[in-house]
């Protein structure tokens, strides 16, 4: 029977080793901490749990199961009576729509040129566009020319920042009508 080299493997320490995980975590508790504080040390009673001694101190030695088990008379009652719209200044929809179209530009001024290019030489015709591998050097496709153009003559005044080519002012104005 072949042992598709089981020697050479445990030689190299493959077969036989266990792993020992977490071989550092567990370790006992200490019944005299250092403590470094003089105040909490001399109130620290070791032959006492530590939750007890930290209770002694006024603390709580798992706060997340404090938390969950506060009296009721002590929790925070919600406001019953207010009136939300009261609390927020809500702005009306269409000024977050003007802040929005301020902010943002359709079509960045590198796109701009770039679709320029492809309108000056072929107008409309995208497809022309798209096969022409010296003007289209970013490789789009019919479609996305399309998408970039449909953009750019929605383009308005301010946000064009490319001078618009005569063979395309044309269409710049029937986008506009």
């Amino acid at each position: 029977m072949v042992k598709h080299g089981r020697n050479k493997k445990r030689r190299a320490g493959r077969i036989g080793r266990t792993k020992l995980k977490n071989k550092h975590s567990f370790r006992r508790w200490d019944p005299k901490p250092q403590i470094a504080d003089a105040v909490v040390r001399q109130h620290w009673d070791p032959s006492k749990s530590p939750s007890v001694n930290l209770a002694n101190l006024g603390l709580v030695a798992r706060p997340n199961d404090d938390a969950k088990n506060i009296a009721p008379s002590q929790r925070i009652q919600p406001a019953t009576n207010v009136n939300v719209v009261e609390l927020f200044d809500i702005p009306d929809s269409d000024e977050l729509r003007e802040q929005k179209r301020q902010r943002r530009c359709p079509l960045k001024e590198e796109d701009q040129k770039y679709i320029v290019k492809c309108l000056a030489k072929y107008g409309d015709d995208y497809g022309k566009a798209f096969r022409d591998t010296k003007i289209n050097y970013m490789q789009h496709t019919e479609n996305q020319l399309r998408k970039m153009g449909a953009r750019f003559l929605l383009l308005n005044e301010e946000q064009r920042v490319v001078e618009v080519p005569e063979k395309v002012k044309a269409l710049v104005k029937t986008a506009e009508q």
